[in-house]
């Protein structure tokens, strides 16, 4: 007995497309297809099995007809190779030679490399192994095609799956490649999920190459939003201080910036149109990592109309702090205070209330590294040459515990009185808005603009017109603003004299 195989034809329904060999006129119409006048009802997916069918002869080309155990089995070579599916006995029906099987193949066997289907009737293996070729066309490889239906339904999730295995990597290999003049090479929309998802181990999830020569001509990958993120980056990796190989978003380039955000352009003044949103434990961390010239910033910050940087920090702590050697660096500065301020140290007996004056008392080391710190107490008839400014805020000291696990001593500005050994900042030059009168010596007849100097008690007192003595004593500034009786405070310009 043996398959004279005139028209072995496969049909792949799991992909709606017919891979067919040898078809030709013979059949007046695809078999497992609908005739045109049939309309059909459903819009379920359609399956993965195949219709096999063939002309069964005896050994002397006589047609054969009757019922037949039959076997199918899927090799990758014609003659040897591995067995790739199996179908099993079955029990198939030959009408005149013709016969047809449905085979409930699995689909990840096509994968492109050549298959070829030996067949078994009745305990006879038929050789030779019949080739599965492709179609001419297949339907849904057409421009325009649609290939429709639920992922969750299918085994692997995927209306469409695509493997390679290449280990060598080159631009010119992939997946899945797309390439178009004028449109998108690859379009993906999706209402609710991931329009386009990628997923690696260790490569690149998704990677984007513009290979253009001119600058700010071409994007390696464009991202825009109408009303959500443009980008959203996101890494698990290890804590770093900083892990600069396991960040949410990161950008390089040998010429330009490397990562670059631009918000509203228009003149609002919203605080919504930033030109980039940052928020974290710290919720910028910059490094400058060249030892010259303007490449050696940690950062730069310019304006084009406006502020160069805006800071404010939370109501207990400084707006900014800057811990180098040489602290802050200014060139042009305006403080709408007009003060200069120092931290010290409170190194006398008695507390001291912001607004009091003090005077020095020495140096002392400081808890931040050793750095020399100046001491002060508060002031009085025996240090009142010593004058050196007045009391503004306490200031507590904390340990800092930083992302790498290292510590650092910080402060920050608390309410009330500065006890002794505690920390304070000081006004040395500038505006005071209130400084503390002796109730004894509280007057209302002070001028804007009068000097005030220490009496040999300690006590200011005017010293411009000569009316309440002490014209020779230490100048502490000038009168800024009317006394006020209630709080027994004054404003006052400090100019040290």
């Amino acid at each position: 007995m043996k398959s004279k195989s005139l028209l072995p034809q496969i049909v792949i329904v799991a992909i709606a497309l017919l891979v067919l060999g040898g078809l030709g006129a013979y059949w007046p119409a695809i078999a497992g297809a609908d005739s045109p006048s049939t309309t059909g009802s459903s819009a379920a997916t359609i399956g993965d099995a195949i219709t096999y069918q063939g002309f069964l002869t005896d050994a002397n080309g006589g047609p054969l007809s009757g019922t037949f155990t039959m076997r199918f089995q899927i090799f990758n070579d014609k003659s040897a190779g591995a067995l790739l599916w199996d179908g099993g006995n079955l029990s198939v029906d030959a009408e005149k030679g013709l016969f047809a099987v449905r085979l409930e193949i699995t689909t990840d066997i096509f994968n492109g490399e050549e298959l070829w289907v030996e067949q078994t009737v009745n305990g006879e293996v038929l050789t030779p192994r019949q080739e599965i070729v492709p179609a001419p066309m297949a339907h849904t490889l057409r421009p325009g095609a649609i290939i429709k239906g639920t992922a969750n339904a299918l085994p692997n999730n995927y209306l469409l799956d695509v493997q390679m295995n290449n280990d060598t990597f080159s631009f010119n290999r992939g997946a899945i490649s797309g390439q178009s003049t004028t449109g998108n090479a690859i379009f993906g929309l999706a209402k609710n999920g991931r329009a386009v998802y990628g997923q690696t181990e260790d490569g690149y999830a998704i990677y984007g190459f513009d290979g253009g020569s001119n600058a700010n001509r071409g994007y390696a990958g464009y991202f825009y939003s109408t009303n959500g993120i443009g980008v959203y980056g996101y890494s698990g990796g290890d804590r770093g201080h900083p892990n600069i190989l396991a960040p949410g978003v990161y950008g390089q380039s040998n010429q330009g910036v490397g990562v670059y955000g631009r918000g509203d352009t228009s003149n609002s003044y919203s605080f919504y149109n930033e030109g980039g949103y940052f928020e974290g434990g710290k919720g910028l961390y910059a490094r400058g990592t060249d030892s010259i010239g303007e490449q050696g910033y940690g950062a730069r910050i310019y304006s084009n109309n406006y502020r160069g940087m805006y800071v404010q920090g939370a109501s207990s702590w400084y707006d900014g702090y800057f811990g180098g050697n040489s602290g802050i660096s200014t060139n042009g500065v305006t403080d709408r205070s007009a003060r200069s301020q120092a931290l010290v140290a409170n190194l006398g007996s008695a507390s001291i209330q912001p607004g009091d004056l003090v005077a020095m008392v020495g140096v002392t080391p400081s808890p931040e590294g050793g750095q020399p710190m100046l001491a002060v107490a508060k002031l009085d008839a025996n240090n009142r040459n010593a004058v050196i400014g007045v009391a503004t805020s306490a200031v507590k000291a904390a340990t800092v515990t930083l992302e790498d696990g290292s510590e650092i001593l910080d402060f920050s500005p608390v309410s009330g009185a500065i006890g002794p050994e505690d920390f304070l900042v000081i006004i040395t030059a500038g505006l005071a808005p209130a400084v503390n009168l002796s109730s004894a010596r509280l007057v209302t007849d002070w001028q804007i603009g009068d000097k005030l100097a220490l009496s040999t008690g300690g006590e200011m007192v005017r010293s411009s017109r000569g009316t309440e003595g002490a014209a020779d004593g230490i100048v502490v500034g000038r009168v800024a603003g009317p006394v006020d009786a209630a709080q027994g405070t004054v404003p006052l310009y400090i100019n040290i004299d």
